[in-house]
């Protein structure tokens, strides 16, 4: 899992080619820059492709987080989470609006 540009050092690291990943958008040109190889995803606040999962922010990688509970555990125990830590989830990964 990484938050905001740690998606650039899995990049660079190369754990990422040829895996679907996104990155902060502020920094996107950036993370795109480590390794061509990615399949950046610029419109995600998060992606899921195998065994890694990267966030475009740091308030992304909170959503992120609450989507791992949702698929190790259920939506019940990710929106208790997200409740009992008074956070508004955006459980939707497609609804980014700083892609724009």
């Amino acid at each position: 899992m990484s938050v905001c540009t740690g998606a650039a050092l899995l990049a660079k690291a190369g754990v990422l080619k040829q895996r679907r990943a996104t990155s902060n958008k502020l920094a996107f040109d950036f993370a795109v820059a480590q390794d061509g190889d990615v399949l950046w995803q610029k419109q995600a606040r998060w992606v899921f492709d195998g065994k890694y999962v990267t966030s475009s922010g740091v308030s992304a990688g909170t959503d992120m987080a609450l989507a791992l509970v949702e698929k190790l555990y259920n939506r019940e125990q990710a929106e208790s989470i997200a409740h009992r830590t008074e956070y508004v989830w955006n459980s939707d990964p497609t609804i980014d609006p700083f892609a724009r």
